[in-house]
């Protein structure tokens, strides 16, 4: 009995220890920046905007790095971004939590280069959800720069000598983040909100939701910028992310550089957390895309 009680002490105590580190590691790594770099080639991409750099940020849910995130800012700037693209979730939803954050970083980022912002499901639902979430959208988005492009089921085009681009920003009906289940997107749904790809162009999908790359790739957009999936919470060598959103145990799409034919998705593992605080081997990150004009089509991380 008496060694019984000793082999369930040590057995507690490593419990502990462990779980002390896993909490110290977690709360390091909430306050560090990455920054994974990008390289998109193809020829759709016009020469004019070989070059061009597209920096991607999402699911920061109201983290801050430096006051007021002047060190996320920094980084952005030093980076020298053409645009800045936003895939959501930057606010938290969950009733009476702070608009202001987010909405403050963002408009500072609209300093730095032009900011194009679509919706995450936090922003969805505390849009819809007016019962439970009072006036918070409506005090997020009055609290937006003008400056800022909204892409909420819209696109625009960027010009450069005469050249385009083409962005477009998806807002996923709520059923379409379901959890514990495979939705399937309807397979009309990318058409009605954007119409017909022409495939001689280079079109960018905004989607927070990675699960449904494939209907963005069959749609045509050549490049994705997603998030949602927080990089899994945890990164394991060779396994990659433990847990998505949809309770998925190391799923598919959890971080990085994703392809299907020729068409790309960058994931990135976010800059905050909502719920669960942990992060594992998965630094917050900002993303750097750079785009060139090419005879191949690739896509490649620089080391």
């Amino acid at each position: 009995m008496n060694l019984f009680l000793i082999i369930l002490e040590i057995i507690c105590i490593l419990f502990l220890v462990v779980f002390a580190t896993v909490c110290l590691v977690s709360f390091i790594e909430n306050r560090r920046l990455s920054i994974a770099k990008y390289q998109i080639e193809d020829t759709t991409i016009p020469r004019s905007f070989s070059g061009f750099r597209i920096v991607h940020l999402t699911d920061m849910h109201n983290a801050t790095f430096g006051k007021d995130n002047e060190v996320l800012l920094n980084k952005v700037k030093d980076l020298k971004p053409d645009i800045i693209v936003i895939t959501g979730d930057m606010l938290v939803g969950i009733p009476d939590s702070d608009v202001y954050i987010a909405a403050k970083t963002m408009n500072s980022l609209t300093d730095i280069a032009p900011v194009y912002f679509s919706m995450g499901n936090h922003e969805l639902r505390i849009s819809r959800y007016i019962d439970k979430y009072g006036d918070m959208w409506e005090r997020f988005i009055n609290e937006l720069s003008p400056d800022i492009h909204k892409l909420f089921d819209t696109s625009e085009v960027i010009e450069k000598n005469g050249e385009r681009i083409y962005l477009h920003g998806l807002t996923l009906t709520p059923k379409l983040y379901t959890r514990l289940k495979d939705i399937k997107m309807p397979k009309k749904h990318l058409k009605k909100r954007f119409g017909k790809c022409k495939n001689n162009e280079f079109h960018i999908f905004l989607a927070h939701n990675p699960d449904y790359f494939n209907d963005y790739a069959t749609w045509g957009a050549k490049l994705t910028f997603s998030g949602h999936v927080h990089g899994g919470i945890m990164q394991v060598p060779f396994l990659g992310g433990v847990i998505s959103p949809k309770l998925a145990i190391f799923p598919k799409y959890d971080k990085g550089l994703f392809e299907i034919s020729n068409k790309y998705m960058i994931l990135s593992g976010g800059l905050g957390n909502h719920t669960i605080k942990f992060r594992i081997n998965n630094l917050p990150e900002i993303i750097l895309a750079t785009l060139n004009n090419s005879e191949d089509s690739k896509a490649y991380k620089i080391k």
